[in-house]
C-alpha cells in the first residue's frame, strides 16, 4: 500500500464532484435503472454506484483491489445496501467466482486503469451467464478528435503515475467487442467538468455472446 493511494482514496470521490454533478450523475442513474438479478460491480472504489441500484436486483457483489478503497467502500455500504450486498478484495483480472456466476456485470470507469483490458473483458465474460449483460461507462481515447489524441498521448505518462494507472488512449469500444461482447446499446458522450483529455466517454450495455 502506497502514500499515493491512501491519498487517491481519501480525495477520490472530491476530486470527481464537479463531473458527477456535471454528467456522471445523470448517467449512472440511467445505466443502471433496469438492472437485475445476481450483479456483480468491477473495480467499485468507494461505492459510488452504490445509490443508483435499484431493488430489482437480487444479490450485489462489488470488487475492489485498493485496501484503503476497500475500507471506504465497506463503510459506505453498511449505510445503503445491508444485506443483498457484500465487498470483496479482489482485481478485475483475476476474478475469485466461478463460470456464469452473474446475470449482469458493471463497470465504470475501470477499465482504464486495469493492468490488462483483454485479461479484465475475458474475466467477466467468464463470469457472466450466457446472455448476460455487461453494463458501461468508461473514458476512451478521443478517435474522432486527432487533436486531442495529441494531447492525451503528450499526458499520459504523468496520468498514469498520477492517477492509478489511468490511461488516456485506451480504445475500449473495440476492446469490448473484439472481446466477444454484442452491443445492445452504445452511447459516445462527451463528459462535462472534467479536463478534455478525459472527456471523450463510452456508455452502454453488452451482451455476453457466447454459448
Amino acid at each position: 500500500m502506497s502514500i499515493r493511494s491512501y491519498f487517491m482514496a481519501k480525495f477520490y470521490d472530491a476530486s470527481m464532484k464537479k463531473m458527477e454533478e456535471a454528467c456522471m450523475s445523470s448517467w449512472r442513474k440511467e445505466l443502471l435503472s433496469d438492472i437485475s438479478g445476481d450483479v456483480l460491480e468491477v473495480g467499485s472504489g468507494t461505492g459510488i454506484n452504490l445509490s443508483y441500484y435499484p431493488s430489482s436486483i437480487n444479490k450485489l457483489t462489488l470488487t475492489e483491489p485498493e485496501p484503503h478503497m476497500l475500507k471506504i467502500l465497506r463503510n459506505n455500504l453498511n449505510h445503503i445496501v445491508g444485506e443483498k450486498c457484500t465487498a470483496i478484495e479482489c482485481t478485475a483480472n483475476a476474478l475469485k467466482f466461478p463460470d456464469n456466476s452473474f446475470d449482469a456485470v458493471v463497470s465504470t470507469l475501470v477499465l482504464c486503469s486495469v493492468d490488462s483490458t483483454d485479461k479484465t473483458l475475458s474475466e467477466i465474460k467468464r463470469v457472466l451467464k450466457p446472455g448476460g449483460k455487461f453494463y458501461f461507462i468508461e473514458h476512451v481515447i478521443a478517435k474522432e478528435t486527432p487533436k486531442l489524441i495529441k494531447w492525451q498521448k503528450l499526458f499520459q505518462p504523468f496520468w498514469i503515475h498520477m492517477c492509478g494507472n489511468c490511461h488516456l488512449t485506451r480504445d475500449t469500444e473495440a476492446d469490448i467487442s473484439n472481446a466477444g461482447f454484442k452491443f445492445h446499446s452504445i452511447e459516445r458522450l462527451k463528459s462535462l467538468g472534467s479536463p478534455a483529455i478525459v472527456s471523450p466517454t463510452i456508455k452502454g450495455i453488452a451482451v455476453n455472446d457466447k454459448a
